[in-house]
């Protein structure tokens, strides 16, 4: 990320898992803009409402896939629909408790899926994620 303040979408249900998320970018890497959303939808909605403000998107969506409201594929189904309305190439890790191969198997089939990362997160996670 070449940007001097790169953003960061977070979009998890957990708010625990939020929250440590949150703590360990800013512990690793001050200066980074980590935006929650517990809705994949309200992410979707923001990305749509700034789609020609590169300034306003994120560098890193991180994707949980097991959400309520709408889960991490349907907002994949969503976001390819989008991608080239967006004035920022915007890169995608599925961060999920899935260990599941079909899952796995079934993120790389999306474009827009730059990994695919098990949780919990850990510093070289993060460092990996950020170079």
């Amino acid at each position: 990320m070449a940007q001097l303040n790169p953003m960061i979408f977070l979009i998890d249900d957990d708010p625990i898992h939020q929250q440590i998320a949150r703590l360990m970018f800013d512990r690793q890497f001050a200066g980074k803009r980590v935006v929650s959303f517990q809705d994949a939808d309200l992410a979707l909605a923001h990305l749509r409402d700034h789609a020609s403000r590169p300034e306003d998107l994120p560098d890193l969506i991180l994707l949980d896939l097991n959400m309520p409201v709408m889960d991490g594929w349907e907002f994949l189904d969503e976001y390819e629909k989008i991608s080239d309305t967006l004035s920022k190439t915007i890169r995608i890790h599925v961060l999920t408790s899935s260990v599941n191969e079909y899952d796995l198997s079934r993120a790389k089939q999306y474009g827009s899926v730059k990994g695919y990362l098990v949780k919990p997160l850990n510093r070289e996670i993060i460092a990996g994620l950020l170079n």
